[in-house]
């Protein structure tokens, strides 16, 4: 593989996956957008059955991520994508049909395969890609797409939606034109995409005494899970809190757009900076207090401070986290699908496992549900992310180190 050679057409992977990654949020979030809608006489959506339909792509995440990640090692990127997004869409389409509670789990179900290939390759998409310090920078525009792109529309369109189906076809348009865009303009890495030529069992048993794989997928579970809590309650909660919808739906937008805007700007101040392990303890640890204030205190201008600066702080952790398979020690090229699938599997199953089944029951049953203890939920998870990224070597870069690039602006055909 040539792995220091520049394509111009990285441009266009960069705007297919940012776009590709708005869509897919969009059609994920709008559910929890929808959440006031869901659990009102709408739907009749009980508390529980709303968070398992919500954090059920993310169970099809940990179940086929390293799937994912080890198919595309084999194959290529473009075939996991186009199969986990022709998926994803019967999915999206099914929940425009029905909003029976069976019928929306499954539905939402296929929707996750999307997740499954996307989060289980975009490390390595973008370490071929765009390699050295452009690796966090193209994450981090990658998560502006999700973000302040598809999480703030669905965050801000979500609540003020009278009819869930609508929401629904929103979604199912969104899902149908990624798989359609990756068809025409994915492209496989012209250099090579270092297939694995030992057999899977071989390779999957030297990734997996890797200690470090472990440690970055325990970040991610507790990191993910917590980003999947505060979407999942902080809009229903805000409706709570201020009695507005629609300043509910644009306090969450903000924090939507506030992760987005760091996970840009934050890797290109971060790139200057040599040692990953205390910029994201503290971001996790400033994440964790934030997520507490922001409704310990009374609402007023500063509860949309507070809102605000949290997104910054996740959009610390997001990039850094995702581009961790491409930063730790020991990880070969041609595994680098399969560590990124690993980590993909752990990042889903903490979102799927801790809003629904852990942190929303124990809230219920502390609190009666009430935000600030879902919200504290959150803070513990991603609190125990930092505490765990101390693990890692002290040397842990902020960016992938590579020799100098050799630029080339050859497109791909």
């Amino acid at each position: 593989m040539e792995d220091n050679k520049l394509y111009g057409y990285r441009w266009v992977m960069l705007v297919l996956a940012f776009l590709v990654h708005c869509g897919l949020q969009i059609a994920i979030l709008i559910t929890m957008g929808m959440g006031a809608l869901m659990m009102g006489p709408a739907v009749g959506l009980t508390i529980t059955e709303f968070s398992m339909i919500a954090t059920m792509p993310y169970l099809t995440g940990f179940l086929f991520g390293l799937v994912g990640g080890a198919w595309a090692d084999r194959k290529s990127i473009r075939t996991v994508m186009i199969f986990g997004l022709a998926i994803a869409s019967v999915g999206a389409i099914m929940r425009v049909f029905s909003m029976v509670f069976p019928v929306q789990l499954v539905a939402s179900f296929f929707l996750g395969f999307s997740l499954a290939a996307l989060n289980a390759n975009s490390a390595k998409l973008f370490r071929l890609w765009f390699p050295g310090k452009w690796t966090s920078i193209a994450m981090g525009i990658y998560i502006l797409g999700a973000t302040a792109g598809g999480g703030a529309i669905a965050m801000k369109v979500g609540p003020l939606l009278e009819d869930p189906q609508a929401g629904f076809i929103l979604g199912a348009a969104c899902t149908v034109l990624s798989l359609v865009l990756w068809i025409c303009l994915g492209r496989t890495y012209p250099g090579g995409e270092s297939e694995a030529s030992e057999p899977m069992a071989k390779y999957f048993k030297v990734v997996l005494k890797n200690k470090y794989v472990w440690i970055i997928s325990i970040i991610m579970f507790g990191a993910f899970g917590a980003s999947i809590v505060e979407n999942n309650f902080l809009t229903a909660g805000l409706v709570e809190f201020t009695g507005d919808p629609g300043v509910a739906g644009s306090i969450s937008a903000l924090n939507m757009i506030s992760v987005g805007i760091g996970g840009v700007v934050m890797p290109i101040f971060l790139g200057r900076l040599k040692r990953l392990k205390p910029i994201f303890f503290a971001a996790a640890m400033c994440m964790a207090i934030s997520d507490v204030l922001i409704f310990l205190l009374p609402y007023s201008v500063l509860t949309w401070i507070i809102v605000g600066l949290q997104g910054v702080f996740m959009g610390v952790i997001l990039p850094l986290g995702k581009t961790l398979p491409a930063l730790i020690p020991g990880v070969n090229p041609e595994h680098l699908g399969a560590v990124g699938g690993i980590q993909s599997s752990f990042q889903n199953l903490g979102a799927w496992i801790l809003p629904a089944y852990i942190i929303a029951p124990i809230a219920t049953i502390v609190a009666g549900g009430a935000p600030l203890a879902l919200m504290t939920g959150g803070a513990i998870a991603v609190a125990l992310a930092g505490i765990f990224v101390l693990f890692l070597p002290n040397n842990t870069p902020t960016t992938v180190q590579i020799d100098p690039v050799k630029v080339s602006d050859d497109a791909v055909a």
